[in-house]
């Protein structure tokens, strides 16, 4: 009888491995790098892959042997949640929106509404009788968007699984579906506020047309060649830009402006924490962004040439468009390189443009203290 208690639980939990698993091969089939256009800038990855690799091998362990009892054990004795991420363009509240051409320097129909990121912890009892726990992150929706989304995500979470026990349903796929749907008309509604706040408000001469981004970029493993390039594309587009990257921290206090200058870090190898700051024309600067995402501009650790794929665009918005309670960016022109050090050093850098504030959800820049 005790035997008989114990044997469900056991094969719930290689049960429920399982399930997690093929919703992941789903989701990877489709929104992953084989999926889709090439021009599409959504995404779908493992954050932690040696969690997916403990869980395979308990589920082919249990499916060789059907030992249920072994195979719960191994299930609950991954070290982690596996955790997905999943990135989508946000499209038009009509649904026209449509992916840029490859390569192309065009942008979208509706390139200002950015992508929005959804990060899924699965838990061992998801989906079952456990919600994913959710975090919500876009380039361009406001905090209070994001904050309704989410709130709606989660509560979809909870209803498809919860609330549904004791077999659950596996929610992933909507939940893709409905950040979609909630993002494009917050994305909407964030549209016609700026449009009527600039009808408000318009900004002086010369800001018609004018726009500014900031974008965090990872690393860069060959500094040198990399900021070459960004130098090269300001050049061309006529986009004015600032980049600042973290000095060893052995570099001890910095005076400003002791690290300015227009050839990048003098190293010329690998640094970490870069944020490029971009003013002109908002074609120009839209331009800009999509050569980031579509051109060669580093090295990998092999040193074979790679496209950009650890950037964030943590704003893009309007040079006369400014929220209450922020000043206007000051004008600024040219390239030029700045190093900083640690994270008082990239709160005095980005408070110099007066743009702290960059960001949204999980992705907005947070200074230290």
């Amino acid at each position: 009888m005790s035997s008989a208690s114990a044997q469900p639980p056991s094969v719930c939990a290689a049960e429920l491995a399982q399930r997690r698993l093929m919703e992941c091969e789903c989701l990877a089939a489709m929104y992953g790098p084989m999926a889709g256009d090439a021009g599409d800038r959504s995404s779908f990855e493992v954050v932690n892959p040696d969690v997916e690799r403990e869980l395979r091998a308990a589920v082919d362990a249990w499916e060789a042997s059907g030992d249920s009892v072994a195979a719960a054990l191994s299930v609950r004795a991954v070290s982690a949640p596996l955790r997905v991420s999943l990135t989508l363009s946000v499209p038009s509240a009509s649904g026209g929106d449509e992916p840029a051409e490859p390569g192309g320097s065009g942008p979208d129909p509706c390139p200002e509404r950015g992508t929005v990121t959804l990060v899924a912890s699965l838990p061992t009892n998801y989906p079952a009788a456990e919600a994913p726990a959710l975090e919500l992150s876009a380039t361009h929706l406001s905090r209070d968007a994001i904050t309704r989304v989410l709130r709606e995500l989660q509560s979809l979470a909870s209803e498809r699984t919860v609330r549904a026990a004791p077999d659950g349903f596996e929610c992933l796929s909507e939940l893709a579906q409905a950040v979609s749907d909630l993002s494009a008309v917050e994305a909407a509604a964030d549209d016609e506020a700026r449009r009527r706040a600039a009808e408000s408000n318009p900004g002086p001469n010369g800001d018609e047309g004018h726009a500014h981004a900031v974008v965090r970029i990872d690393h860069m493993n060959d500094s040198k060649g990399y900021t070459k390039t960004l130098r090269r594309w300001s050049r061309e587009l006529g986009v004015d830009a600032r980049v600042f990257y973290e000095l060893p921290k052995s570099s001890g206090e910095v005076p400003k402006g002791s690290e300015v200058g227009r050839e990048g870090p003098p190293s010329g190898g690998r640094v970490e924490g870069v944020y490029v700051v971009l003013g002109g024309a908002g074609d120009d600067v839209r331009s800009f962004l999509t050569r980031l995402r579509t051109e060669f501009v580093d090295v990998d650790a092999k040193g074979a040439r790679c496209k950009e794929r650890k950037s964030t665009v943590m704003c893009l918005r309007q040079a006369g468009v400014v929220k209450p309670g922020e000043e206007r960016v000051p004008e600024f022109d040219g390239f030029e390189c700045e190093g900083y050090v640690g994270a008082d050093g990239l709160e005095d850098a980005l408070a110099r443009f007066n743009l702290l504030h960059v960001g949204a959800g999980a992705q907005r820049f947070q200074p230290a203290g």
